[in-house]
């Protein structure tokens, strides 16, 4: 995701929230790997077993345009208002451009490490992989900083996924082998964890601002609001709103909505009240 530039919501509003389901948005024959905001009203989807990345309108819910890539697409971010980059598998980033509602491949970065999650950073690219580690990259793929297991000197990851930046530069990546969520800084030194019985098998994160993330609880079926500054959990949505093994999150500030992809072939939208 790209750094947060919002005007903060404020957490006792959306914690407070009633949030209406609206008509879901929903996909013929394709299971959603990750989602990400393009705009107001267009969204990016990857869906890994059909090798596609897929451009939706988020008020028409139509497919705007998809495109077919070599290997399967696994997560994806906005790298800037017009290029998208997708980790995929054979260990190499895909870019993506975006103009008006077409998309076309751009060029190819090719890593030595089995990509997985993905977010802009600064000027950079913050991506997590297996054997588990996260890095800081350029985006030609030059190294700048990398946390594993062998370089912290004990087990940090064990299946580290999605990524969110904020603007006070922290990045927070989801775990769901070890049912955590790691705060890192620029250098990639841990600042925080944060786990516990709500946090069980965390998926796809947000943030909304620097001390707001949105979280995917998988095993639990639910969606958490965090807040880091007091280490804060409370559960916006959960099983008895439609919320099924949630993987990928959005919320779109200027229609207060929120977009859950669990997994499976559609799009829930719940609106803010």
């Amino acid at each position: 995701m790209l750094v947060s530039r919002e005007p903060s919501i404020l957490i006792t509003e959306l914690s407070a929230a009633k949030l209406k389901q609206q008509p879901s948005i929903q996909l013929d024959k394709q299971k959603i790997n990750d989602t990400v905001l393009v705009s107001p009203t267009k969204l990016l989807l990857s869906i890994f077993e059909d090798k596609k990345v897929v451009l939706v309108d988020s008020e028409s819910h139509k497919v705007l345009s998809e495109i077919v890539l070599q290997d399967n697409p696994r997560f994806i971010c906005m790298t800037s208002a017009h290029l998208a980059a997708t980790t995929s598998v054979n260990k190499h980033i895909q870019f993506l451009k975006l103009h008006g509602s077409s998309l076309k491949t751009d060029t190819t970065m090719n890593v030595d490490v089995d990509v997985m999650g993905i977010a802009a950073y600064k000027n950079n690219l913050v991506v997590s992989y297996d054997p588990p580690g996260v890095r800081i990259i350029s985006k030609d793929g030059t190294l700048i900083h990398k946390l594993d297991n062998t370089t912290a000197g004990r087990e940090v990851f064990k299946n580290p996924r999605w990524i969110a930046t904020t603007s006070d530069d922290s990045i927070y990546v989801t775990d769901w082998g070890t049912h955590e969520i790691t705060r890192l800084d620029s250098s990639l030194t841990i600042l925080q964890t944060f786990s516990g019985s709500m946090l069980k098998a965390p998926f796809g994160i947000i943030s909304l601002n620097r001390d707001q993330l949105l979280v995917c609880s998988y095993a639990n079926n639910s969606i958490l609001l965090i807040r880091p500054s007091t280490n804060n959990m409370t559960v916006l949505l959960e099983k008895q709103h439609g919320i099924e093994k949630p993987q990928s999150i959005c919320f779109i500030k200027e229609q207060k909505k929120l977009y859950v992809a669990p997994h499976g072939k559609k799009i829930l939208i719940f609106q803010m009240a």
